[in-house]
């Protein structure tokens, strides 16, 4: 009996040792598996954070950034200027001479097309005898004047070694939007050189249709912005949140010399209309318009029982004229071309230098109080003089003189 006790103690001693084997085991896997898991799911919310915060760093201005700066270049324009030596020069018995020095200029300039042509500020390589464009890569190359407009302060430059060089998209300066995110792309104060990539500055569309006379050039239609537009911005490109090019950066209002938060750029509809007739003719071509215009004052909104700034008065105007043919008579007010309301005589002849020629063009003007529309087509002015025995010819400036004489 005795034996058969201990023989079942043995037993029951027995199982609970296996079972506590048993449920250490099952203890150890579950355990293992909880810290794995554990492990692998700190590893994987590290992860997650991480590609979390690179993707917030990317943002629309970032790509908007990487689109379109490999297409903007720097500028180094030198020309020569003479300079009188000094009038201390006749106490020592020296006759003043006249000296000649070189001085550069630093803008930036966009790459607008696949052959190449960069579009920058006429004032940034006005008489430069040197024009030096540097690719954000750092490659450099000579540059050569396609072409210019004064009255725009626009360029066109060509390079006969570039290849490949990335060109922007053209935007629409129509539709933008007054608050929406722009970037300012350039290379102020020169700093790019010697690191040729360019400088970034973002800012808001502050306003559209700013007015502005520098230097004997009337500006219509500016984007102003407060995107920072410093000394050496002047011809780099004007980018909307998409990397599309709206504006070309040219003027500055400061008191300082420096950024004050109000930069203008050219509007991009603007610029692409000078890029195209100076592709095919080697300059802007204005059209002969064969007629007068005047603002419209308080006197005679008045006396035509219409309000300012809704047009311009037609004072004069040739018969037999492509205008006077559409049935625009003296007198008419032009209140809008090709959809562009027209404000003062300053606006009305911004705006028509610019328009296509041989093509229609839609006008409406009131006669009288009544509202009328009409078509015409704008012609170049023919000139059928015969120069009396003087020795010299008188010719239509062709493209290839316009390149020549840089015209």
């Amino acid at each position: 009996m005795v034996l058969l006790r201990r023989y079942y103690s043995y037993i029951i001693l027995l199982f609970l040792c296996l079972s506590a084997i048993f449920v250490g085991t099952l203890f150890n896997r579950t355990h293992s598996a909880e810290f794995s898991n554990t492990t692998h799911s700190a590893e994987f919310s590290k992860e997650t954070v991480q590609n979390a915060v690179t993707a917030s760093r990317r943002t629309a201005i970032v790509t908007a950034v990487a689109k379109a700066s490999p297409a903007v270049v720097n500028i180094s324009a030198v020309r020569s200027v003479e300079q009188r030596t000094s009038f201390d020069d006749w106490f020592w018995g020296e006759i003043p001479t006249t000296r000649r020095r070189s001085l550069r200029e630093v803008g930036s300039g966009v790459v607008v097309n696949k052959n190449g042509h960069i579009l920058t500020n006429h004032h940034v390589i006005e008489g430069a005898n040197k024009i030096t464009v540097t690719a954000p890569n750092g490659r450099e190359f000579t540059a050569q004047v396609v072409g210019y407009d004064y009255l725009s302060d626009l360029a066109l430059l060509e390079t006969a070694t570039a290849t490949n060089l990335p060109e922007i998209q053209w935007g629409d300066s129509e539709s933008l939007l007054i608050g929406e995110w722009v970037v300012a792309i350039g290379n102020p104060f020169g700093l790019s050189i010697g690191n040729a990539q360019p400088t970034v500055t973002a800012g808001i569309v502050s306003a559209t249709q700013r007015a502005l006379t520098v230097e004997n050039r009337y500006h219509e239609n500016l984007i102003q912005t407060d995107a920072s537009i410093n000394p050496g911005n002047s011809g780099g490109a004007l980018v909307n949140i998409h990397g599309e090019l709206i504006g070309i950066n040219t003027v500055l209002r400061s008191t300082s010399g420096g950024s004050q938060g109000v930069g203008f750029a050219i509007p991009v509809n603007k610029a692409r209309k000078v890029v195209q007739q100076i592709t095919e003719y080697g300059s802007v071509i204005p059209p002969y318009l064969a007629m007068e215009v005047q603002t419209i004052t308080e006197e005679l909104a008045e006396k035509l029982s219409t309000p300012m700034n809704s047009g311009i008065l037609v004072s004069e105007i040739e018969k037999r004229s492509p205008i006077a043919n559409a049935g625009i008579k003296r007198g008419d007010v032009i209140e809008s071309i090709s959809g562009h309301r027209i404000k003062n005589e300053e606006d009305f002849y911004a705006l028509t230098r610019l328009l296509p020629l041989n093509q229609p063009i839609r006008c409406e003007f009131n006669r009288r109080g009544k509202k009328q529309q009409t078509q015409f087509k704008l012609k170049t002015r023919q000139w059928n003089y015969k120069p009396p025995g003087w020795g010299i010819t008188f010719a239509q400036l062709d493209k290839a003189m316009a390149r020549k004489y840089q015209m």
